[in-house]
């Protein structure tokens, strides 16, 4: 063990010197000496000097918009996730409810062939709800079934930790509904945008013709012109960095003088916030005054096209080659200009995880990270926050009530390393075999509900 990593791992517990078992095998710095750029002083330029023969060298991968170590770290856990979840599939051995959900929900994304047989199948389906929005009465239950199922549309939900009471939860309703990254797309006049908000226009009409929508240019000239007003109405990003302007708690009871128009009680009940929360957080009161008004005068066709492209555009990446194909063409290559889209089973991983990420993470866990390499990195932070307590108690600048105050800050402290002590229960998680857009739609709700309840 090199001398750095014998005092790195070692630290001060109550006074002595505790240390970790030596590794078997002599431990190196972990700096890849090979890419150190000898040509540039270090202190002429730090960066350079240890990363310019990587910067030289790398190559961004055709499936990337950008490439880091990070990047690499990510694609090696990709690999080792796939192996778990091909070798499972193929072990016919007793398998645990969350690995069948598993094994279906993989196989129901990897089965291209039964993707094409059912088409359009999933769409008919969303369009027939869409097509029965015929006043706009029925607004606030489609919104809140979109916000239930994970489909973007005017307004965006969530749930988290209360900005200025960490001990609640809030519920927070803000802009949302764009198909394009932001509403400067919209609304600046650089050539690069104007290319981007014509290829939209395009995609959408070709997206629409490859679903059966009838007029599929004009609906989506309906579309593209419906988001360039929600995009006027909509804060900028430097306003959303604002976390005071951006916290508006309004109590349910005064939702309705922020937009008199749109039918509260029932969005409220659809979302499930009611009797969950006397109080949301509302990120930009603008935006729901102006989209209320907004909407009234807008014409229900153009309402059903928008909805109906929200729709198709979620649904895509589950869909038959045609669609995936559309869609990378416009958002992987136009928007972003990767080359390639990635190989279906990363897409397949992708899925899986997102939806059943800590059941597939017990199988990495079992594998890849065994309990004494967990015992190993918890005694590391044990030190860690030992050390911290010595410290506080000898800083000559803290007076007698800030270390008091930092040594109870320090004791709430709770280490969590590697994966839960109690792992996520995927029991109301239902995963049907060959339903691919179900299951994303169902895993959505599945991931709502925890975050309401």
């Amino acid at each position: 063990m090199n001398k750095f990593a014998y005092l790195f791992a070692c630290s001060l517990v109550a006074g002595s010197t505790v240390c970790l078992a030596a590794a078997p095998a002599p431990l190196g710095s972990g700096i890849e000496t090979q890419y150190i750029d000898a040509k540039v002083r270090v202190q002429d330029d730090f960066y350079q000097h240890l990363n310019g023969g990587w910067l030289a060298t790398v190559q961004i991968p055709a499936d990337k918009g950008r490439f880091g170590s990070f990047d690499k770290l990510n694609d090696d856990t990709q690999e080792q996730l796939r192996g778990l979840v091909e070798n499972l599939s193929r072990n016919r051995m007793a398998r645990t409810p969350d690995q069948q959900k598993i094994v279906d929900l993989y196989a129901s994304f990897m089965d291209e062939a039964a993707i094409e047989r059912v088409g359009t199948e999933p769409l008919k389906r969303a369009f027939t709800r869409i097509d029965g929005f015929t006043d706009k009465t029925q607004l606030a239950a489609l919104l809140a079934h979109y916000n239930r199922v994970g489909v973007q549309t005017l307004l965006g939900t969530g749930v988290h930790q209360d900005a200025k009471d960490s001990t609640q939860y809030v519920f927070d309703i803000g802009q949302s509904g764009l198909g394009l990254p932001d509403r400067d797309y919209y609304l600046q006049d650089e050539a690069r945008l104007k290319t981007i908000r014509e290829q939209y226009t395009l995609h959408i009409a070709r997206m629409f013709s490859l679903a059966g929508v009838t007029n599929a240019s004009e609906q989506a000239t309906l579309v593209a012109n419906f988001e360039t007003a929600l995009a006027r109405i909509q804060w900028s990003r430097v306003e959303n960095r604002d976390p005071v302007k951006t916290y508006n708690k309004v109590p349910l009871t005064q939702l309705a003088a922020l937009a008199p128009g749109f039918n509260w009680t029932a969005y409220l009940a659809d979302t499930g916030v009611t009797g969950r929360a006397n109080s949301v957080i509302i990120s930009q009161p603008s935006y729901i005054t102006e989209l209320d008004k907004l909407l009234q005068q807008t014409p229900i066709a153009t309402l059903q096209a928008y909805f109906r492209w929200h729709a198709l555009s979620s649904f895509a990446p589950y869909m038959g080659k045609a669609f995936v194909d559309e869609r990378f063409a416009f958002a992987g290559k136009t928007l972003r200009g990767i080359e390639e889209n990635r190989p279906r089973w990363k897409r397949g991983i992708s899925l899986v995880d997102g939806a059943i990420g800590e059941g597939l993470g017990q199988m990495y866990v079992a594998q890849y990270f065994p309990p004494e390499s967990k015992k190993r990195m918890d005694q590391l932070v044990r030190n860690l926050i030992a050390a911290y307590k010595l410290s506080i108690d000898k800083l000559d600048w803290m007076g007698p009530e800030t270390r008091k105050r930092a040594q109870a800050k320090l004791a709430k402290f709770s280490v969590k390393i590697g994966y839960p002590e109690k792992w996520r229960d995927y029991s109301a998680l239902q995963v049907v075999a060959r339903d691919v857009v179900g299951n994303v739609l169902r895993s959505n709700e599945f991931d709502y509900n925890r975050d309401l309840n």
